[in-house]
């Protein structure tokens, strides 16, 4: 909980420091800089939440020799998706024009621009293999030192923060500052696992390649998962930067910002649903069952309801407060706003619900078809400006996954989701 609180406080301050340090050219640079690097992590294929629930049992049964055999193939992969990845993003982010790679806001000719895209660049990529060390853990039962790591960083990524404020206005200073912490706390971790795990490395030259290839078939469902974030969160903020003037696409991304903040730390209090389900559906505790996803639903209701009235009565102000510059934020688009906090929150819910269930394949597939839709949408929708962006956002989840993720954990097919696994 104490890293939850951690990460969502270093992440709240750090959209209000990094705009007074570079103001609106440098910060929608900053945002399209960062939002484009978030593509590269699709490289990772999803291995990592592969590698869960094998490692675990291999754990149980106390095979070391199974476990390095699994965790060789998941990270033999990732390293060579690394290299091939840097092959091909490198070369183009030393070499192509950056009013090609990013529109308006490459040819802003903001200091340290190209710069910063490299270490973007360079630091996502090295962090598409180091990343999986959070898997492990989590197949371990070892959080704990994830969480501790990743304390320990985002303080110290909180203090560079403010020393960059004061000292630099070069947007490659706050990327890397915004990238290289979290590489260091995956590099950190990774080391630690290692040091503690040694027979892991046992046999490196023969690693498993057809296991490689099953672990990626199942990967992909979950990198399916991630990449939805990337579609409905980065990629409006990247096209914005692009195409807009920087006052408006800054503008954007805050108020993006500003959302995602709040569903990343629901996210976190909602994960641990998804194992407890699993289990309750495991044990065939119907009467579990049905009272935590009532009492869920009334949760979700009253406390993202509440977060929609303040967000609609209160936006304003608080948005104000929270970068400490007047702005005008219109009552429509705090109202959506508002309501996709809502929304959203109803949708993910349901989503651990449903993998819960044992519904990956299905609850995957309905959270990507309304994330490709969306994104497909955002170069027509970004014409008519951010409140359509909001309201399609909105609109998405009303007209498929918020009601297509409760029809998968009815109660009465639960007999069908047992038989199936």
């Amino acid at each position: 909980m104490l890293s939850k609180v951690a990460s969502f406080a270093v992440q709240f301050l750090a959209v209000p420091l990094v705009y007074h340090g570079l103001g609106a050219t440098g910060y929608a640079a900053y945002a399209a800089i960062t939002a484009s690097a978030v593509l590269i992590m699709s490289l990772n294929l999803g291995i990592g939440g592969s590698l869960v629930t094998p490692i675990a049992e291999a754990a149980a049964q106390s095979d070391t020799g199974k476990q390095a055999i699994l965790v060789q193939a998941g990270l033999g992969p990732l390293v060579a998706m690394c290299f091939l990845g840097a092959m091909v993003v490198l070369p183009i982010t030393c070499l192509a024009s950056l009013r090609t790679l990013f529109g308006k806001v490459g040819a802003s000719g903001y200091p340290g621009l190209r710069m910063a895209v490299v270490i973007a660049a360079a630091g996502t990529l090295t962090s598409v293999p180091c990343s999986a060390v959070t898997f492990l853990r989590q197949a371990y039962q070892e959080m704990h030192i994830t969480y501790l790591i990743g304390t320990v960083t985002n303080a110290m990524l909180c203090v560079g923060l403010l020393l960059a404020v004061r000292s630099s206005t070069s947007v490659a200073v706050f990327v890397a500052l915004v990238v290289t912490m979290p590489l260091l706390s995956h590099v950190i971790n990774l080391t630690w696992f290692f040091c503690q795990r040694r027979f892991l490395l046992m046999n490196m030259s023969r690693i498993s390649w057809g296991t490689s290839r099953h672990l990626m078939g199942d990967g992909i469902r979950f990198a399916a998962a991630d990449f939805t974030y990337i579609l409905l969160y980065q990629w409006p903020v990247y096209w914005i930067a692009r195409t807009e003037f920087a006052s408006n696409s800054a503008w954007f991304a805050i108020c993006m910002q500003a959302v995602v903040l709040q569903l990343s730390f629901a996210i976190g209090l909602m994960m641990p649903v998804w194992p407890s389900t699993a289990d309750a559906v495991a044990r065939h505790d119907h009467e579990w069952l049905h009272h935590a996803i009532r009492k869920g639903r009334m949760l979700i209701l009253c406390v993202a309801g509440t977060a929609f009235l303040i967000m609609l009565v209160l936006g304003q102000q608080l948005m104000e407060l929270w970068l400490r510059k007047p702005l005008q934020l219109a009552w429509p688009v705090r109202c959506l706003m508002g309501a996709y906090v809502l929304l959203a929150t109803w949708e993910f819910f349901h989503f651990v619900l449903a993998l819960g269930f044992g519904r990956l394949r299905q609850a995957t597939t309905a959270v990507l078809q309304r994330a490709i839709v969306f994104a497909i949408a955002v170069p027509v929708l970004a014409k008519y400006g951010p409140i359509a962006l909001w309201a399609a956002l909105c609109c998405s989840v009303l007209l498929w996954t918020g009601w297509r993720l409760p029809a998968l954990i009815r109660i009465r097919t639960m007999s069908t989701v047992i038989q199936e696994a």
